[in-house]
């Protein structure tokens, strides 16, 4: 009984920080009593546990506020920055925000989730669903429905069809087959006209194909009124496949590509192979 009870505390004392960590999912400041009321912890345990978390770098206190600390920061970081594809995006993440004046946001499945690892721009300013870090259901992204498109049916992640946030949106399985049809007539380019967000655009295409492991997606968005959405789809569908030969290590010649000598592996091995670090 003792032994069973000293391998159930620590895990205990695991979900407890977990849920607590969960709470500052979206990168928003919480009082103490806000804290304890969205983790489901007593007030007593999540003070104990913040003042430790604060110590520790990983939570950070400003006044009556918790927010996340910059330890997680650096953590986080790291995670996305071993990643070959996310190294390989970033010039071209940059170049075609130069290039479109749009938004650039790199991200990956997560379940039935997009969560965005890279962003470049600044606009939309508002919308928590645009920022750095952010989570988006994957049935209402665009960058979401071209990763599902790479999939068969029968692999999909369990996906949620929460209420979307405008009538253009994805609202049943059936929206979304059809949606993702599209998107393979499309060459695999998915366009989410003012369907997840109000007045936004947005267009994405998968990096590299769905068997090489990888589950990236690369996308613009823009205001409704402003985006050139033909433009917009050769942008996207040209930086994805040149990010896909970066991370593997292979060059384009004359609109062709071409592996380096040394290049041993098929390129389909070596991009997995950089994509797993």
């Amino acid at each position: 009984m003792t032994t069973a009870r000293s391998h159930e505390a620590p895990a205990a004392m695991i979900d407890r920080v977990a849920s607590l960590l969960q709470v500052f999912d979206g990168g928003h400041r919480f009082t103490l009593a806000e804290v304890s009321r969205r983790a489901g912890l007593p007030r007593s345990s999540a003070h104990r546990i913040l003042g430790r978390l604060v110590d520790l770098g990983w939570i950070e206190r400003r006044g009556f506020e918790y927010a996340l600390g910059i330890r997680m920061f650096e953590l986080g970081s790291q995670v996305v920055r071993r990643d070959g594809v996310h190294q390989a995006a970033l010039p071209h993440m940059h170049a075609l925000h130069r290039s479109t004046g749009l938004t650039v946001h790199l991200s990956a499945l997560q379940s039935g989730d997009v969560l965005h690892l890279e962003r470049i721009g600044g606009w939309p300013e508002k919308g928590e669903g645009w920022r750095l870090g952010a989570r988006q259901p994957a049935v209402h992204s665009a960058a979401g429905r071209a990763l599902l498109a790479q999939l068969d049916d029968a692999d999909w992640p369990d996906l949620t069809y929460p209420a979307p946030a405008t009538p253009g949106g994805v609202r049943t399985e059936t929206d979304l087959r059809r949606e993702i049809d599209r998107v393979r007539d499309h060459d695999g380019v998915a366009v989410d006209a003012e369907g997840c967000s109000a007045g936004v655009i947005a267009v994405a295409a998968a990096i590299g194909p769905a068997e090489d492991g990888l589950s990236a997606a690369l996308s613009l968005c823009g205001p409704a009124a402003a985006v050139p959405v033909d433009r917009a789809v050769a942008a996207v569908r040209r930086a994805a496949t040149d990010i896909w030969y970066a991370a593997a290590g292979v060059t384009r010649l004359r609109g062709r590509p071409t592996r380096p000598v040394h290049a041993a592996l098929p390129l389909a091995e070596a991009l997995t192979a950089v994509a797993r670090g």
